[in-house]
């Protein structure tokens, strides 16, 4: 071993998974180096980029952090867990029995990183936590300029994360804080940047009014947060969010309305998101399954099939589109209990069979998905599923990235990565 040079350690350890490969590097100076070095890290997304696989999850906004769909085992981080098994073990473990109560995971990035708020008592002031599950590398937001309120009315103001990066490599974060009350075209926010390490009031101007207490959870995604509302007539539409703008040194938001608002649809429209684009997909006229992706001059139709009485008959309803697969759709039958999967380009679908047994951290089915055999996708409960599916409502995908971004902050709380915390 001691005759193999840094360039072959490389090539071999560029093949294995994240969490291997993180955990080589307590084995000796030399790996370390290896596995931190941007040429390494080039070099593991070149490999990984040619069956590119990812764990991700769809998480619901009520309780603590509840995980609705997981899907894990995939090759670029080799997890035996769901991510929300990851979120609820990382807060179980940090903080102890007194506060856990107070503790709620606020909004999800799209680089692997969670947003923790702990309320306020009497007798102790609120914190705000950046953090990563799988790592446990943790940094400590200061909450002093929060509004007048805030924790009296928690519920009426609304979180973001947000993230940017450079040739895969995280640069730095933004949190949004603002509040959800029917307003005028002006919306003022409270945004934190990693990069300065401060809070500023920032001004957000609106095309029209919007009813902002009809928004649903944002998304994070390249920088900018995403959400579904409605305009004063009703009608459903996408609010985004470009915290990075820098044309005119503010923040910059847009109105896209659904592309299908003058016909029949059949599902509750929701966002998801795709190799790096916002998705949309809907079962259009009664016939027609129809994908979309929002680009800067609007949604643009990327697929359309007709998948036959499978889905316009039965109860089958949309999950997500594979955060990592364009061509792949999921669904949910909550009377026969099974999980189809969809091709976007042809229309051929799959029922996935049901494992054996449950997994330890899910209180639902296990299911195998047909184009990874290596894989396990978790589903939460009957009760839960048939409730919160149905309505889609409070949902936000939650994807790792192709690579294990250490959070960019000079003071940083970090419980040490192990073989436990990852491989567990």
């Amino acid at each position: 071993m001691e005759s193999l040079t840094d360039d072959l350690w490389t090539m071999v350890l560029a093949r294995l998974p994240i969490k291997s490969f993180t955990c080589f590097k307590l084995v000796c100076k030399q790996w370390k180096s290896i596995v931190e070095s941007p040429f390494f890290r080039n070099l593991f997304r070149f490999f990984h980029q040619i069956s590119p696989s990812s764990s991700w999850s769809l998480m619901c906004s009520y309780g603590i952090a509840s995980e609705m769909v997981g899907h894990y085992q995939c090759d670029t981080w080799g997890l035996k867990r769901s991510l929300g098994s990851f979120i609820e073990s990382f807060l179980t473990d940090k903080y102890h029995k007194s506060i856990y109560g107070r503790v709620r995971v606020k909004a999800y990035s799209d680089v692997g990183l969670i947003l923790i708020h702990i309320k306020s008592t009497l007798m102790e002031k609120g914190s705000l936590y950046v953090a990563n599950p799988v790592s446990r590398e943790c940094v400590e937001i200061i909450l002093d300029v929060l509004p007048i309120g805030f924790e009296t009315d928690e519920y009426l103001w609304e979180w973001g994360l947000v993230t940017r990066t450079e040739n895969g490599h995280l640069l730095g974060y933004k949190i949004v804080l603002f509040d959800k009350k029917l307003g005028d075209r002006k919306l003022s926010c409270l945004i934190y940047s990693s990069e300065t390490g401060l809070w500023s009031l920032e001004t957000l101007h609106l095309p029209y009014s919007l009813y902002f207490n009809c928004l649903e959870y944002p998304i994070s995604l390249n920088g900018n947060l995403h959400w579904v509302g409605q305009n004063m007539d009703h009608q459903e539409l996408v609010l985004s969010m470009d915290t990075y703008a820098t044309s005119t040194g503010s923040v910059r938001c847009r109105v896209t309305p659904f592309p299908d608002l003058e016909k029949t649809t059949k599902f509750t429209r929701a966002c998801t998101t795709c190799q790096g684009f916002l998705m949309y997909m809907n079962i259009v006229d009664g016939s027609k399954l129809c994908s979309w992706r929002l680009q800067s001059e609007g949604w643009q139709l990327i697929s359309e099939i007709s998948p036959g009485s499978i889905l316009t008959r039965f109860d089958y309803v949309p999950m997500t589109i594979n955060p990592v697969d364009a061509k792949t759709a999921y669904f949910w039958s909550t009377e026969r209990e099974s999980l189809l999967s969809i091709n976007l380009h042809n229309g051929k679908f799959v029922i996935h069979r049901q494992c054996e047994g449950r997994d330890e951290s899910s209180d639902g089915p296990i299911m195998i998905p047909v184009n990874d055999s290596k894989a396990m996708i978790s589903l939460k409960s009957r009760i839960e599923s048939t409730y919160i599916i149905i309505k889609r409502k409070r949902f936000v995908p939650f994807v790792l990235p192709q690579w294990l971004h250490r959070i960019p902050n000079t003071v940083s709380i970090t419980e040490p990565t192990t073989t436990e915390t990852l491989h567990g």
